[in-house]
């Protein structure tokens, strides 16, 4: 599949940091889209984001994906993946890696940054993780 898939991520726990948490992501595709949302147990929100994308990532390389857009409202997920920013905590570079590890799968990836109104729908299948 050459066409070019689009993942937006979402993840967070609540009502406490950390806490209950959940995932949710999307993925539009030209010819095919996915959506999935999962609750975690205890986790960081951050812990949650990295879930997120990495779910999205799995999918879409299971689908035979080769190019793929990843679009998240988590400036701290994002950055880390791109090496702007640095990843302190273990558990966050574990996760941080294996989302790198997945991203070499296809021929193409870019992780982009982008306003919660832009992620809507993974934020709703967060939401409805936690029952609302």
């Amino acid at each position: 599949m050459t066409t070019p898939a689009v993942i937006h991520f979402d993840g967070g726990a609540r009502p406490s940091n950390p806490g209950p948490a959940a995932i949710g992501y999307t993925i539009e595709a030209e010819d095919w889209s996915d959506e999935g949302s999962e609750h975690l147990g205890k986790a960081t929100n951050n812990e949650a984001e990295y879930r997120a994308l990495i779910r999205g990532l799995e999918v879409a390389s299971k689908q035979g994906c080769t190019e793929v857009e990843a679009r998240g409202d988590s400036q701290l997920v994002v950055r880390q993946v791109t090496g702007d920013w640095q990843t302190n905590e273990q558990h966050l570079r574990e996760l941080r890696d294996r989302a790198r590890e997945l991203a070499e799968e296809f021929e193409t990836f870019e992780i982009v940054w982008v306003d919660r109104e832009e992620n809507l729908r993974a934020d709703e299948l967060v939401d409805r993780e936690f029952g609302h």
